[in-house]
């Protein structure tokens, strides 16, 4: 496992904290000794951001190791870390984290995932783990959701058996018997599924459907991941979503029948898996 180590210890007032990038697998390593930098893409706890970090190789600069920068100066990989982790301390010590890298479109990334957590002077903090952050099918259900869910039961369980009306309303009409639920037909779900942390958005129909779609679950900031609308999830395998399948997105559908379509990028939002949850819930 790779991990970011501070240098200056604690220290913010001589140019600010410096992260070095230690233990990177073979691949990754290979990858930033060839190229001298990659752009870094962080995951949190919804999934990967861009917001211009980049690993630089040792054999860049006299640092004489590989480290995390941000350019920008909009921030450390810690501030970062602990913005969207919800952690109190900002200066941390040492983040173990998995590492692996992944082309969007025509870049490459190295994706880093952080694992766990030290401040210095505290101890070593473990940090929320979910392959597939924002899926709910069968067999899978969002940690981050599944807290939402959790938090809306010990608020109101009048407003989550609203919410489980509204869901399951659309499929079990859909269930029995229409022949084909419109992807619009979903959008009829939107009030509620903001109640659980997702705002869809405008729905655009050209490109992705739903390019504007913000996800907030509790004790995280809002995350920004545009929502492709399906009736069932093997639509998004059609060849013209082909141009936007190495993009970050959520697939919102009445019914999974692709299991395919969940990826390291991708995430399925099954509204019957949905429905069924809440039902146990309510």
């Amino acid at each position: 496992m790779a991990w970011i180590e501070q240098t200056k210890k604690g220290s913010r007032k001589s140019g600010g904290p410096q992260y070095y990038l230690q233990g990177l697998g073979e691949a990754a390593k290979a990858i930033l000794e060839r190229r001298g930098q990659v752009n870094v893409a962080l995951w949190t706890p919804y999934g990967p951001v861009c917001e211009g970090l980049v690993a630089v190789s040792r054999q860049v600069g006299s640092v004489g190791h590989d480290r995390v920068q941000n350019p920008s100066r909009s921030g450390s990989i810690a501030d970062r870390i602990a913005y969207w982790f919800g952690l109190r301390s900002a200066n941390l010590e040492r983040v173990e984290v998995d590492d692996f890298c992944l082309g969007h479109g025509n870049q490459l990334f190295l994706h880093l995932r952080p694992r766990s957590a030290k401040a210095f002077g505290g101890r070593q903090q473990k940090l929320v783990q979910d392959d597939h952050p924002l899926t709910i099918v069968r067999g899978h259900l969002s940690r981050p959701l599944h807290a939402q869910i959790e938090h809306l039961k010990r608020q109101s369980r009048a407003e989550l058996t609203w919410i489980r009306v509204q869901i399951c309303r659309v499929i079990k009409e859909h269930s029995a018997g229409t022949p084909h639920l419109d992807e619009r037909d979903i959008l009829r779900t939107a009030g509620a599924l903001e109640k659980l942390g997702m705002t869809i958005g405008p729905y655009i129909g050209k490109g992705l459907d739903c390019p504007k779609a913000m996800f907030a679950f509790v004790g995280y900031p809002p995350y920004c991941c545009p929502v492709e609308l399906e009736s069932v999830s093997r639509g998004f395998l059609a060849h013209h979503h082909a141009k936007d399948r190495n993009t970050r997105l959520v697939v919102l559908c009445a019914v999974h029948d692709a299991p395919e379509v969940v990826t390291q990028l991708h995430d399925v939002m099954e509204l019957a898996e949905m429905c069924r949850v809440l039902e146990q819930e309510t």
